[in-house]
């Protein structure tokens, strides 16, 4: 493994969740102790993650925001016509129709 897949890895690897025996990043932080300049670009990455989960810990939040977040929350599902009652009638007889003619084409074609 090299400097750049490690720090692809590293990129996502979150201390205290990840697993370190996924074998990716044992390897990748194994690579931290054999590469110096990886191993600072690391720590500089740690502590930038560590700010901003500081600040974002820090930052209040509004009163209310849960709530005003759900009640302007619209699901719009799009209507494809497949529940409308009189579009599955007319499915239901094309089918019946073209199964029906069908039968009569081969019955036809047998006796003649």
């Amino acid at each position: 493994m090299n400097s750049q897949e490690a720090k692809e890895i590293l990129l996502s690897y979150r201390p205290g969740v990840d697993d370190a025996k996924n074998p990716a990043i044992a390897a990748a932080l194994h690579q931290l102790e054999h590469d110096p300049e990886l191993a600072r670009w690391f720590e500089q990455l740690q502590q930038t993650d560590a700010a901003i989960r500081r600040q974002l810990r820090e930052t209040p939040v509004p009163f209310g925001l849960k709530q005003r977040i759900l009640a302007e929350q619209k699901i719009v599902r799009p209507d494809f016509g497949w529940r409308k009652p009189a579009v599955i009638a007319a499915a239901a007889a094309v089918v019946v129709l073209s199964v029906l003619s069908a039968w009569i084409i081969q019955r036809s074609a047998s006796n003649g």
